[in-house]
């Protein structure tokens, strides 16, 4: 959506998107040519979710998706492509692929949240929503796709 503001003189073009309420990462990590595994974090009631957070306007969309890849799973990498958004129980969610580079013993979240490598064919078992395991699934083919 372009909106036009009037700032004296001048009006600029502001391109908005839709209200991100959250803002993650797809964690992967390459096993072989053809497969990929995902890294998951456990949540507060049991469930397994993706890393993610409220948007810190000091880091933007993409630091603070980083930003909580650190905090919810202890991991560091670097985002790979472009964000990939979804709707969760009413709330627009945008998530960055990122490739893992290194995962830490210990992180700001360790005492009370668990990790597990998981492959998109396994989601099923462990995401509760739809929408989370088809992210897994584009982001397979997106990445598989950059590669060939």
């Amino acid at each position: 959506m372009l909106i036009i503001v009037n700032k004296g003189r001048y009006l600029f073009g502001v391109v908005m998107e839709k209200r991100v309420s959250k803002w993650g990462v797809v964690p992967f990590r390459s096993i072989d040519n053809e497969n990929l595994e995902f890294l998951i974090v456990s949540t507060k009631n049991g469930n397994w979710g993706l890393p993610k957070g409220n948007l810190m306007k000091k880091l933007g969309s993409k630091g603070t998706a980083l930003q909580e890849a650190y905090e919810e799973a202890g991991i560091i990498g670097s985002v790979v492509d472009q964000k990939v958004s979804t709707k969760i129980k009413g709330k627009r969610m945008a998530f960055y692929p990122m490739e893992v580079k290194n995962e830490l013993a210990v992180w700001p979240e360790s005492t009370w949240r668990q990790r597990k490598w998981i492959r998109s064919n396994e989601a099923k078992n462990y995401l509760n929503h739809h929408s989370l395991r088809s992210i897994l699934e584009e982001i397979s083919e997106k990445i598989f796709q950059s590669c060939s």
